[in-house]
Formats: structure tokens, sequence, C-alpha cells
């Protein structure tokens, strides 16, 4: 089943592959920094960023927001969204079930914002129990509403 931790965890994903690679100053590439905020006045359960923060560690800095504000430099021209990132507004999550959707709007700077909607299907169970933790959900699709 898709719950809470693992439909922000496969729009994470999905949105870290869908980035351009950031590099520092020595050409070495960073992590992809996805922020991620609950929309509709709602947040985001602790429990639920502590295992989305677990599970993306080693691929992506995941930080998440109370206010979308906090999100973007407003010192800079556009006001893009803080370190090189994106922001993921998040829609209600709905209930768990093997497929769900998920309306996001993608933000790259405070007016640059895409309304998508992700379906998102659970994973089977890995077979493998290796170290490394496989996606529990992936995003297998992302539509414009």
């Amino acid at each position: 089943m898709v719950g809470s931790a693992d439909a922000i965890t496969a729009a994470v994903a999905w949105q870290a592959d869908e980035q351009e690679p950031v590099v520092d100053d020595s050409g070495e590439p960073l992590l992809p920094v996805v922020f991620v905020v609950a929309g509709e006045g709602t947040t985001i359960d602790v429990g639920v960023q502590a295992e989305v923060a677990a599970a993306t560690v080693d691929w992506a800095t995941v930080r998440f927001a109370d206010d979308v504000a906090d999100t973007f430099d407003p010192d800079l021209d556009g006001e893009p969204v803080r370190d090189d990132g994106v922001m993921l507004l998040v829609g209600p999550i709905p209930q768990p079930a093997r497929s769900i959707e998920l309306d996001v709007v993608r933000y790259i700077a405070v007016e640059e914002g895409e309304p998508l909607t992700l379906e998102i299907v659970s994973e089977p169970a890995p077979s493998d129990t290796s170290d490394t933790p496989a996606p529990r959900a992936t995003v297998t699709s992302a539509t414009q509403p």
C-alpha cells in the first residue's frame, strides 16, 4: 500500500530524477535539494518526515517547511527556491491504496509553479534484504490537470 511517507518519498525520487544536476565550486555534483510543503494549511506528520528523510538521505537533500515563503530566496532576482532546489507543494494524501493520485505544485521560483498530478503505485516487497532500502512506491506518470 502507498502510505503518506511512501507517497512523499516517491514524489521526491521522481523530482530528483527530473532535476538538472547542480555542482559545487570544484565541479562535484551535489545531491538535489527538494523542499516539501503541505498544502491547504495542513502539516506533514513528524513521523512521516523522519521516514522520508531516512529513505532519501543517500540521494536527495529533503527539507520540510511549514510555510511556502520559507522555501524562496527573496534576495535573488525572481525569488528562486533556495539552494538551487525545487519545492513540492503537496496536496492532501489519499488513504493508503495500491495506487494513488497525488496533486502537487512544483516550484522553481515564486512565480513559476506547475500543477501536476502524480500517479504513484506500490512496489512489491524486495526479496533481497540488503542494507540498501528499495523504494516502496514509484511515480508512474505525471500529468497536468
